[in-house]
Parts: C-alpha cells; structure tokens; sequence
C-alpha cells in the first residue's frame, strides 16, 4: 500500500457567489472587498439543512462572548490534545484511490495507492452543525454535552448574513502585518493594490485595502473522493473550497455546517479572534 500526500494550490474556479459587496472603513478611507459563497457539495437529493446552530461552552457563545474564536484547518489536524471528533488528522483534505495511477507506472497490478489532496494555504473555519428535525436537535446536543462538556447551543437565524457580517467584522479588523503572512503573490497583489489605491484616491475614492471570501455550507462526509487515472487527475477538479467542507464518514453524525474565511497571505496563526459586532450577534439567538 503506498500513501502519497500531494498539496497544491487547487486551480480550479471560485465557487459560485451569492453576494459580493464593498465595505467602507470611514474612519481609515479604507475600502474591503467581500464575497459570500454557498456551497453544498453533498450528491444526489440532498437532505434539508433546517436550524443551524453552535454548540459550545457557555463562555464561547456566539451569543455571549466578546469574541469569536476560528481556527485553520491544519489546528484540527495537528493539535494532539484535542479529543477524538473535534481533532481530525484529515480535516479538509480530499483522499482518493491512486491505484490505477501507480499501476500504468510500474505495470504492477498488485500496487494499492492512495492519494491525500490538501491546499497550499489554509483558511480560518467556524464549525457549526445543521439540525433538519427536533429528534436530531435533541441527538446532537446530547452529543456534544456528554463527549465534550458543552452547556449552551446557539442558533444562527440567517445563515448569509451571518457569513456577511463574519466577513465585515474579519476584514475589518484585520491586520495584515500580524495576521498573515504574505508570500510572493501577495507581495505583488499589494503592488497592484497601491496601485490601484492612487488611481482610486485620485478619482475621489478611498483606498482598496482587502479581498475577503466567505464560504458556507454543510460539510459532505466521504471516506474516498474519487479515482487518480491519468496524470490531469492530479489536479483536483473541485479545488480546495470541496476539500475544506469534506470530512470522514466517522464524523457524520456531528452534521457539521462550516463558516470558512480566507484572505490572501496564510495566516500566521492557528487561532485568530474576531470582536463580535453588534450586528453579528444580532442574529444570534440563546436557545
């Protein structure tokens, strides 16, 4: 049996946006860029996503806290102290069977491969689960309360614009100079985005600061994502976004719903804390 790793930076389009909008900081003459994006990878007829809602320890509450903790996938792979479930050692990754790969390479039919695709730059991920019936509801919150010690579940009311707000508030507030870290096409992006910022301001605008994306969605449980025949099957069609809302089969009964934020540069830390606005919680609710 051979396991290879590959990790690329996924070229394949930009999931679908279902909003996209410019956010003017005032007080700086700062101007964001954001696009939301649903997304649902899950096959054939799927099932309804019904409430989405957190569960957490009360101090963490979305509806509560004063700040909202997201974390990068490669947290959730590579934290050992976290427990089974919310630990994962292949969040986010795509596994697919390489057998037939190898074999026309070796022209060895006894070779049994697999291939892991994982992306070249991790996002920030809000975990959440999607609940479509009461019995699920009642479930899952003795899931979480027996295996994890959680004491309070939150309700989302407005799944986009919550993502929305994720993203004004993440923008916002960040700081490129110690959230990310930028590599070289990064560097060239702020040369086009000075750029960019001089025109704009000579027309009578305030500068383009920052590119947000936000994808949303529930999570699709699968344990093999495909076969790798040929070598163009080494470039994942579905891109990273399908690998971020992928996990294994073992998790599905956590229904996981995921908030994922990205920017350009990878992020500096594991775990990065966004000040929750007013208008964010407001669509929370304490249930």
């Amino acid at each position: 049996m051979v396991s290879i790793t590959h990790t690329q930076g996924f070229g394949s389009p930009v999931s679908r946006i279902s909003d996209g909008f410019i956010v003017l900081d005032v007080e700086k003459e700062l101007r964001h860029l954001i696009f939301v994006h649903r997304v649902d990878y899950r096959p054939g007829i799927r099932s309804s996503i019904g409430k989405v809602v957190k569960f957490s320890k009360w101090c963490y509450a979305p509806c509560r806290t004063q700040k909202l903790r997201i974390a990068t996938p490669s947290y959730f792979r590579d934290k050992e102290s976290l427990p089974q479930g919310i630990g994962d050692r292949y969040d986010s990754t795509l596994k697919k069977d390489a057998s037939p790969w190898m074999r026309q390479r070796f022209s060895n039919n006894g070779i049994d491969a697999e291939v892991t695709f994982s992306s070249s730059s991790d996002p920030w991920v809000y975990c959440t689960s999607h609940i479509p019936s009461s019995r699920s509801f009642r479930d899952l919150s003795a899931k979480f309360s027996d295996e994890y010690g959680y004491d309070a579940t939150t309700q989302i009311k407005d799944v986009e614009s919550f993502a929305m707000w994720l993203g004004i508030d993440f923008a916002l507030q960040l700081d490129k100079s110690t959230h990310v870290k930028i590599d070289t096409l990064g560097i060239v992006h702020d040369l086009l985005v000075r750029r960019a910022k001089d025109m704009w301001r000579w027309q009578g605008g305030g500068g383009l600061e920052t590119l947000v994306h936000v994808y949303h969605g529930p999570v699709h449980y699968e344990d093999e994502s495909g076969v790798v025949s040929t070598d163009e099957d080494m470039v994942d069609i579905h891109g990273s976004v399908r690998a971020w809302f992928t996990k294994r089969t073992e998790f599905a009964d956590q229904s996981e719903y995921r908030f994922v934020v990205t920017t350009l540069g990878t992020p500096c830390n594991e775990i990065h804390e966004i000040h929750v606005s007013e208008e964010l919680r407001q669509l929370t609710l304490a249930i």
